[in-house]
């Protein structure tokens, strides 16, 4: 039977971690990577049997290459430390790489918002992966990116995501997420687009509310549909903001 290692990264994460490190006993290796935690987030991880190694923060992607450099099962299962798998999910997955013929699996994310699930659309990701075939873009600042050789397949099973307990909390991480989207941007040669400026606001609540259906979730759904948008319409912004900046110093 093929070996798996469950890791992820985390710093002060002990809200949701007991339960995430619950959901993936029965792997044969868990590595939590911690990059300073003052919390319980290290005890909790010990008390679940994970190996658990310090790593100064990288940056996303960096730290995400980093642990999976550090894993050592041939496969892989790559969690945030607030995503916890369903009853039953290891088994299925197991199962699945079992017959040999892939080298990644996509999972659903199935998202939380104000402290229920979010109905409408549940996009897949990639999170089981060949540990010798994947490889992350490190040059991505956020919305870090594994790329996996070979032949991929989905599993149905919904990654309960809890990473929005509030609007408080969503709308300070996506403060920081857009930050950092601007600086890749600008490193990347895309600079401030006034038609982007204009309509990414928008277009983007529309895509949200209506073609990934938040609008099931009555006014969870709008609210969500809004803050996600205006993360979009932050990076845009904050590429104005430099421009401007340069343009009149």
């Amino acid at each position: 039977m093929p070996t798996i290692t469950a890791y992820l990264i985390t710093r002060n994460a002990e809200r949701h971690l007991d339960e995430v490190l619950r959901s993936v006993e029965g792997v044969d290796d868990i590595l939590v990577v911690d990059s300073g935690s003052t919390d319980a987030t290290l005890e909790i991880a010990r008390r679940h049997g994970a190996r658990v190694i310090h790593q100064e923060w990288l940056g996303y992607a960096r730290q995400k290459a980093f642990a999976l450099r550090s894993c050592q099962g041939e496969w892989a299962l790559n969690l945030d430390a607030d995503e916890v798998l369903p009853p039953g999910a290891l088994d299925a997955i197991r199962t699945r790489i079992s017959r040999g013929d892939v080298n990644g699996i996509y999972l659903l994310h199935d998202d939380t918002f104000m402290g229920r699930p979010m109905p409408g659309k549940r996009l897949p990701f990639l999170r089981v992966y060949r540990h010798a075939k994947a490889r992350f873009d490190e040059s991505m600042e956020v919305h870090e990116r594994v790329h996996v050789e070979g032949p991929l397949d989905r599993l149905p099973i919904p990654v309960r995501h809890y990473g929005y307990d509030s609007i408080q909390d969503y709308v300070d991480k996506l403060n920081r997420y857009s930050l950092l989207k601007a600086g890749q941007r600008a490193r990347e040669g895309r600079p401030f687009s006034r038609s982007r400026l204009l309509l990414t606001l928008p277009l983007t609540f529309l895509k949200f509310y209506l073609l990934r259906r938040m609008c099931l979730a009555g006014w969870r759904g709008f609210i969500k549909a809004v803050v996600d948008s205006y993360y979009f319409f932050l990076t845009e912004a904050k590429l104005y903001e430099q421009a401007y900046r340069e343009q009149h110093e």
